[in-house]
């Protein structure tokens, strides 16, 4: 089966999007299918290690809370119609393709099957309020079947364009992340940790997390919180944490890929205070495979990932006190720190890219 899996977004831009391309690749490869990317160039050069073919330039735009990707070439029409004719793809499997995007285009001209992947919750006003004015009659007429990560992305998206659907989770790499993984080095005290790994967008909620980081401290003094991402807002939070609480708050900016497995290994709980627009969290599933105790914020997509008591704690995200008291409970308690990590891990083994692959794969075979 020749595939093609195309979106705007792709390494070397971090990001869920960009994980989801990549693994999802690389497992269907193993499957035995054929699978070329489609995605655009960045200005950060990237050496391709799945074949990958690169049109146009993407450019970066904040949008939702976010960092949103669009790819731009003034021939991009034509030249992606004329890639496509040459592919003969079975399956053209395309990510949010709204707008004259490159995943939009690979659809248009696509002669196979069309698969789409919805990745989006909106925070705010529903974009596909509009969007379905425009595209509703073409998705309709061209795409035979829609992925989507969880129910909110469903009620997100479905009530717009009715269009067949199944629902399949994001994959996690439970090899790369697994309990056996080393803390780092600098990292390998006994010291209480909390990690925060993300894109540092007003969407991820740092903001709320470092507002209850000094009510933690004062039940445990000791406590460290490592923060691993960049973004727009990264000064700005660099500059608001206190100076007393400047050996306690460690920023580390954007880490190589091959530690961030090691960076879940350091913490003794992972913290995700997103304040909605999250429609799985790959985030939390990458912690839990790693065997570690997870609290995060009580919204959807995020509580179809989480159960609450069980494989981790969920915070009311707005609540600076839910979130420290959460937390706290869980830094605190040795003997709950391994109930949770274990069922995590257990939790995450459902989230192995292999499944989900197979998922994918069955789900082209029965649209075919």
């Amino acid at each position: 089966m020749r595939i093609l899996l195309c979106s705007d977004s792709y390494y070397p831009h971090p990001g869920g999007v960009s994980e989801y391309m990549h693994f999802l690749a690389k497992h269907l490869h193993t499957l035995g299918c054929h699978v070329i990317i489609l995605a655009p160039q960045y200005a950060e050069a990237y050496e391709d290690t799945i074949p990958t073919k690169r049109l146009g330039r993407c450019y970066l735009v904040n949008a939702n809370m976010a960092t949103i990707t669009i790819t731009f070439h003034h021939k991009l029409p034509l030249l992606v119609r004329d890639f496509i004719k040459q592919g003969r793809f079975d399956i053209v499997h395309t990510n949010g393709p709204l707008g004259w995007t490159l995943p939009y285009w690979a659809f248009h001209y696509s002669r196979g099957c069309n698969v789409v992947t919805f990745h989006t919750a909106f925070t705010g006003f529903n974009l596909y309020n509009i969007a379905k004015i425009i595209f509703k009659r073409e998705f309709q007429k061209k795409i035979h079947g829609v992925i989507y990560p969880s129910r909110t992305a469903m009620k997100t998206t479905d009530p717009h364009f009715a269009l067949p659907y199944r629902i399949i989770p994001n994959g996690v790499d439970t090899d790369r992340f697994n309990p056996a993984v080393k803390p780092l080095e600098k990292f390998q005290d006994a010291r209480p940790r909390i990690l925060f790994l993300g894109r540092l967008d007003p969407r991820k909620g740092l903001d709320r997390l470092l507002a209850a980081f000094p009510l933690i401290q004062q039940k445990i003094h000791d406590v460290q919180l490592i923060v691993v991402g960049s973004g727009p807002l990264l000064e700005h939070y660099r500059k608001s944490v206190p100076a007393h609480l400047h050996d306690a708050v460690l920023f580390e900016g954007k880490v190589a890929a091959e530690l961030i497995p090691r960076y879940y290994a350091s913490c003794t709980v992972y913290a995700s205070p997103a304040t909605g627009g999250e429609v799985f969290g790959i985030v939390l599933t990458e912690a839990m495979a790693t065997g570690k105790p997870v609290v995060a914020s009580n919204i959807p997509g995020y509580s179809e990932v989480i159960q609450d008591n069980v494989n981790g704690l969920l915070f009311d995200t707005n609540d600076t006190e839910d979130i420290a008291h959460k937390t706290s409970i869980v830094l605190q308690n040795e003997q709950l720190q391994k109930e949770l990590g274990k069922n995590a891990r257990n939790r995450a083994l459902a989230f192995s890219w292999r499944a989900v692959a197979m998922q994918v794969l069955s789900y082209y075979e029965e649209l075919l």
